[in-house]
């Protein structure tokens, strides 16, 4: 089996999926080899990073779990890979470019579809072939190859896939998860260590994870006024007692998605190469007492819930709007967002605490 992934959350999901189905059915892959793909192998030293923190939990499961994972290891490099190979594909995106590449390339004829994060139903606003059918409710053909859906929630009806949907199991990927938090190690604590330095003390500790969006606006910068609306809108936070902390996007720009003018009640911004769901859940541990809010809008929010149980909060597109006079010439860019926003929202709030991990 080729695994197919774009990060290391995408991973934990795709992985509980292997896993839970050969147990199920009875098989275990005999080679679960793991290509990263997506944006990060144009980022040499980021891919590299990641594929150093991989090595180290490939190990670890390895340990702990060796009946399904004794043939687990990573692919630095596609072109090791030789057509006629591989029996199964993983993906985390169907509707992906990257993803769907191999697939055609090694004629693998059997595809397990994992959804975009964790099992969310993703497809891609921008490829043409996947809009109509997207409309009428029809599937999108894939010639000569069968898929298999694992989805988690129930998927709105105006995006969902056609055909059955299988379930993702649950008590898998909360194992994975802690696996992957403790083979992070003390690699974490400098950024644990920063986020609780600036957190007001004592009180809710507020995260922001700041979309990828400022590459849309004028100046490449998000305008304050659309903070000071999401500060406004943010029930419970208290201007004069608590911070909001801002966790920027590894694309951001430098000085941060929003400038170095921030308001009174707002810190940072931070970043960092690691998944927001691994943050936060090394957040939890190391302030167990304090109640932990995540806003954003993006689907980071959905693993936030679903493999930590914190509290999240969806922030608003309507400042988006107003501040930004380049989605007046392409609306497509705001609808998009607006779409991806409500249904992920709407996932959300049907999702339940994570089951217990351990094993």
């Amino acid at each position: 089996m080729l695994v197919l992934s774009g990060g290391l959350v995408h991973l934990v999901n795709q992985l509980a999926v292997v896993i839970g189905l050969g147990e199920r059915e009875g098989w275990c892959a005999r080679d679960l080899a793991v290509l990263v793909t997506g944006g990060l192998r144009q980022d040499s030293a980021g891919l590299e990073a990641l594929h150093h923190h991989l090595e180290h939990w490939f190990g670890a499961l390895r340990r702990e779990w060796p009946a399904a994972c004794a043939g687990l290891r990573l692919v630095r490099d596609s072109v090791r890979l030789l057509p006629d190979e591989w029996e199964i594909a993983c993906l985390n995106n169907l509707w992906q470019r990257c993803q769907r590449q191999p697939l055609e390339r090694l004629g693998i004829p059997l595809v397990l579809d994992c959804g975009d994060a964790v099992g969310i139903y993703y497809r891609c606003g921008r490829e043409l072939r996947a809009l109509l059918p997207s409309l009428l409710g029809l599937p999108v053909l894939e010639p000569d190859r069968r898929v298999r859906r694992f989805l988690e929630g129930r998927q709105p009806l105006w995006h969902r896939p056609a055909g059955p949907v299988e379930p993702m199991p649950l008590s898998e990927r909360a194992h994975l998860f802690d696996s992957l938090v403790a083979s992070l190690g003390p690699s974490t604590d400098a950024g644990v260590e920063a986020v609780l330095a600036l957190s007001s003390p004592g009180g809710p500790l507020w995260l922001c994870s700041v979309p990828n969006l400022a590459h849309q606006f004028p100046g490449q910068r998000l305008p304050v006024v659309v903070l000071e609306a999401w500060l406004d809108q943010l029930e419970g936070f208290e201007r004069r007692r608590d911070r909001l902390l801002l966790i920027d996007h590894p694309k951001a720009p430098p000085g941060g998605s929003f400038g170095p003018d921030l308001p009174a009640a707002v810190a940072g911004p931070i970043r960092s190469a690691l998944p927001l769901e691994l943050l936060v859940r090394r957040w939890q541990q190391a302030a167990p007492q304090r109640p932990l809010i995540v806003a954003g809008m993006t689907s980071a929010l959905v693993g936030v819930r679903r493999l930590t149980g914190a509290e999240v909060r969806w922030l608003a597109l309507a400042p988006l709007w107003r501040a930004n006079p380049n989605y007046r010439r392409r609306p497509q860019e705001f609808l998009h967002r607006w779409l991806r926003v409500r249904r992920m929202a709407l996932l959300c709030r049907e999702s339940l605490p994570p089951l217990a991990g351990g094993r």
